[in-house]
């Protein structure tokens, strides 16, 4: 495990006038190229995957911690129950291989986790780098949804469907944050007391995990994600994934996404 931590302050300076300074021209103001440069919060994500020829493989890196990369590490935290072929398995005994039953139908092999660890902000050396986790409640969305609470990772999504849905949006089906259903009742927002690990699940094909009563997306990167960051980032990022050759090879999604706002814009 690991802090997020910065490898070294930036300093801003603000130039005086200088005495030779002619007419009309300005002080320079802004940071001093001279001064140290702030470099981004890292973190430590680890992975274990299926390898093509049936081996189960991990690694650990180190890499950014913005939003892109701990979206693919932070959906479950750890005691979520995900139903398999074998059963119930806690995510965090689940392994590359493993068969997840999906709400779409069927069953997905299990290619890639993903894991991550939260700490609270007093614990590490930035306050930003702290996340906060959603519990839900026993039936906070009807009978057994959830059977009894679940806690899930700051980016985690729920897939969301029926008759108001379509009729609002004309989509039978959505995945949507799970703090777009905050409401300080049935769905909580949790700050970490201690260190706590989350992860993510990828499958064969993407679809929606049960978790505990719950409709939980499998990890997806996005559609055209790679055409939107510059390439030394993708790299870093593809790099999370060995298990495939590019982020394509994820393939389309089960369903579209809507934001938290687009949301509220529906059904405030």
């Amino acid at each position: 495990m690991s802090f997020p931590h910065r490898t070294g302050p930036g300093n801003a300076v603000l130039r005086p006038r200088t005495a030779d300074a002619g007419p009309g021209i300005r002080p320079v103001e802004g940071p001093d190229p001279r001064a140290p440069r702030a470099t981004p919060l890292t973190r430590r994500y680890e992975a274990s995957w299926l390898a093509p020829d049936g081996e189960v493989r991990s690694s650990a890196r180190i890499a950014p911690a913005t939003p892109l990369f701990e979206a693919a590490f932070a959906a479950l935290a750890r005691g979520a129950v995900v139903q398999t072929d074998e059963g119930p398995v806690a995510v965090e005994d689940l392994v590359p291989g493993m068969r997840a039953q999906t709400v779409e139908g069927g069953a997905e092999t299990i290619t890639w986790i993903g894991a991550m660890t939260l700490y609270p902000a007093r614990m590490g050396p930035d306050p930003r780098a702290a996340a906060a986790l959603v519990r839900v409640t026993a039936e906070a969305f009807g009978l057994g949804r959830p059977a009894q609470d679940v806690v899930l990772g700051p980016y985690a999504r729920l897939c969301l469907q029926g008759a108001r849905l379509q009729a609002r949006t004309r989509i039978p089906s959505a995945y949507i944050p799970a703090r777009a259903f905050l409401d300080g009742l049935g769905v909580i927002e949790l700050s970490p007391a201690s260190p706590v690990t989350v992860y993510h699940v990828a499958l064969a094909r993407q679809a929606s995990l049960r978790v505990m009563g719950l409709e939980v997306e499998s990890f997806h990167p996005g559609e055209a994600l790679a055409e939107t960051i510059d390439p030394r980032m993708l790299a870093l990022y593809e790099a999370l994934f060995p298990h495939l050759d590019r982020l394509s090879d994820f393939g389309p999604m089960a369903h579209p996404r809507l934001t938290r706002s687009e949301i509220e814009a529906f059904f405030g």
